[in-house]
């Protein structure tokens, strides 16, 4: 009864929109960096290309729907689209994962790479078709951290009941290896760690964690971001709205997600280090994993990835295509380095 009043308020908003030329966008983050001026950027950029054609009225995080919520919401139309992450629909898809991150994959280049010229983004298309949905990467996201610990990491053993927030595929391969994984929207993570009711979250890369303050309750920030060395936020439209547009209208929003790709990793890329230092200020140990701990998550990761692939063949066919591009992406990067 909840989710069908929520529908019905949804609908009623949706089609006010519709009736002043906006399309409701319902963010799954909320006015976080890099996140935020992306989505307002992608914003901007539509209603110019389209000339006040299309314009998006863009909330942040529950302001319509909650996030976990927004995939269904988009799909009966109740919302005409999504600024959200693909490891969200998991539950229901989960070869949807691999378009949220590919833990122990390559860097931003290949991963955007293999999405335009390496057959992915019509993998995720196919994906999300049955859904009435029409997905694509509307910025690339540079490697995360590897996450706030409350103690020290040192062999795979501490893992062992650890409570960490943590999502998609990287809450399954810590799972391998005693974890307690658990999935919590980003606005709970800091009260769940003061609380003691998680041990570690993971979150997103510095620029981003600093504004959850974490650095304030867990002490212990390590690296790499072994289960997100590169990401994709992503953008989807209710595909009888997307249809209804006319082919102007859709490039307009193809060519903004392609700007939104570069604009975020570059305003990414040089933030990092400052933050780094007012975290190693107020006395966080910024450090990597032991080597020990590394192999036991990249073996508990190709675990995951074997007993996925034999359980869902979307799954399968969508890592074996991104480890097809990746060998041929890794071997002229290989060739190419000067180190």
């Amino acid at each position: 009864m909840k989710h069908t009043m929520i529908a019905a308020a949804l609908a009623a908003f949706s089609a006010t929109a519709a009736s002043a030329d906006s399309y409701t966008l319902q963010s799954a983050f909320g006015g976080l960096p890099v996140l935020h001026p992306t989505a307002e950027r992608f914003v901007a950029n539509v209603a110019s290309l389209t000339g006040g054609e299309v314009e998006f009225s863009y909330h942040k995080a529950g302001e319509l729907s909650p996030p976990f919520e927004i995939f269904d919401n988009v799909s009966a139309g109740a919302l005409d689209a999504a600024w959200s992450y693909a490891a969200y629909a998991s539950g229901k898809e989960p070869a949807a994962a691999l378009f949220g991150s590919v833990p122990f994959g390559g860097d931003p280049l290949s991963y955007v790479s293999w999405l335009h010229h390496g057959g992915g983004l019509e993998l995720w298309q196919e994906i999300y078709a049955p859904y009435n949905l029409v997905p694509m990467a509307c910025g690339v996201i540079l490697s995360e951290a590897g996450g706030w610990y409350t103690k020290e990491i040192n062999t795979p053993d501490d893992l062992q009941g650890l409570n960490i927030r943590i999502g998609g595929l990287g809450g399954a391969i810590l799972s391998k290896l005693g974890a307690n994984a658990m999935s919590l929207p980003a606005g709970e993570i800091s009260t769940s760690l003061e609380t003691g009711r998680l041990d570690a979250t993971e979150l997103s890369f510095p620029l981003v964690d600093k504004l959850l303050g974490f650095d304030k309750v867990a002490k212990n920030y390590y690296f790499p971001g072994w289960h997100q060395p590169a990401g994709f936020i992503e953008f989807y439209m209710n595909k009888d709205k997307w249809d209804a547009l006319t082919d102007a209208q859709r490039t307009a929003i193809e060519v903004s997600c392609a700007d939104a790709n570069l604009y975020a990793m570059g305003m990414a890329a040089g933030a990092q280090s400052a933050v780094l230092d007012e975290f190693r200020a107020n006395g966080v140990d910024v450090k990597r994993f032991p080597d020990a701990v590394m192999d036991a998550l990249r073996a508990a990761a190709d675990e995951v990835y074997a007993e996925k692939s034999a359980e869902d063949a979307m799954f399968k066919k969508v890592i074996d295509s991104y480890r097809a591009y990746a060998a041929d992406y890794n071997e002229y990067r290989a060739l190419s380095d000067l180190n």
